[in-house]
Parts: C-alpha cells; sequence; structure tokens
C-alpha cells in the first residue's frame, strides 16, 4: 500500500466559527464548510499547499468528536492519509493484522469513500484513509 499524501490534518473544536475566523486572520482561509449528519459533526477545510486543516465541531454529543473533546480538551484529533484505492488497502490491512474501525468504506468529508483504522492499531494515532471522489 502506498500512501499518496496528508490529505488533512483534522482538529477537533468547540466552537468552529470563532476558530475558523482566527485562523483566517493569519491567513489560513476556509474552501468548504459541511455538516455530516452520520457522524454528527460540522466542519470546515482550510487549505494549506497539498493538504489541509479540518475543523470539527461536534453537532452531537454522543459522537466520537464530542466525546474526544470531553476527554481530551480541543486540538489534533486524527490524520487522514490519501490512497489511490481504499478497498484494497482496507484489505491489505486487514491480512496484515491492523485491526479496522471500518472494514467498509463509508462517506466522509466532500462525499469522499473513507475508513477509520482503530487506534489500537496505532499506538493511539487516530489515521482516517480516504479515497478521493472529486470534489472538496
Amino acid at each position: 500500500m502506498k500512501f499518496k499524501r496528508i490529505e488533512h490534518v483534522a482538529i477537533a473544536v468547540r466552537d468552529l466559527d470563532t476558530v475558523r475566523d482566527t485562523l483566517a486572520r493569519i491567513g489560513l482561509t476556509c474552501e468548504h464548510e459541511e455538516t455530516l449528519p452520520g457522524p454528527g459533526v460540522r466542519l470546515a477545510m482550510l487549505p494549506i499547499g497539498e493538504s489541509a486543516l479540518e475543523l470539527l465541531e461536534p453537532q452531537r454529543e454522543d459522537g466520537r468528536t464530542a466525546e474526544w473533546i470531553r476527554e481530551r480538551g480541543e486540538g489534533l484529533f486524527h490524520i487522514c492519509l490519501e490512497v489511490d484505492d481504499i478497498e484494497a488497502s482496507l484489505a491489505e490491512l486487514k491480512a496484515k493484522g491492523v485491526k479496522l474501525r471500518d472494514e467498509v468504506p463509508r462517506a466522509g468529508h466532500g462525499g469522499h469513500r473513507i475508513a477509520f483504522i482503530d487506534p489500537a492499531s496505532t499506538a493511539g494515532i487516530v489515521i482516517e484513509l480516504v479515497e478521493m471522489t472529486g470534489g472538496h
């Protein structure tokens, strides 16, 4: 499996608007915002070269982002790595004995196909895989 790039670094925040506006003052501008009802988050993508910062604000108290903020506070949430073929990547990881949080890809930001590796297999680092499908 080959990773193409760090697609984004996700930051969990309590107030997306405030953080987005604060980062705009230093030159990091928002290119895309959306709400993902499944995971219960509102997000903003701030591109930096070939990667981006993703700001994640929980929209429900029972979601992973809200739980993360309650346990650890605001800050680094996960790293997203782009792959060409997410099914093949998941199959390869599974064959290597890597635990997966998502065995099957699901819709993520911008409609891209995503899946998370179980942090138990990555020294506690939350890693998302993404297969870009056009759009943001």
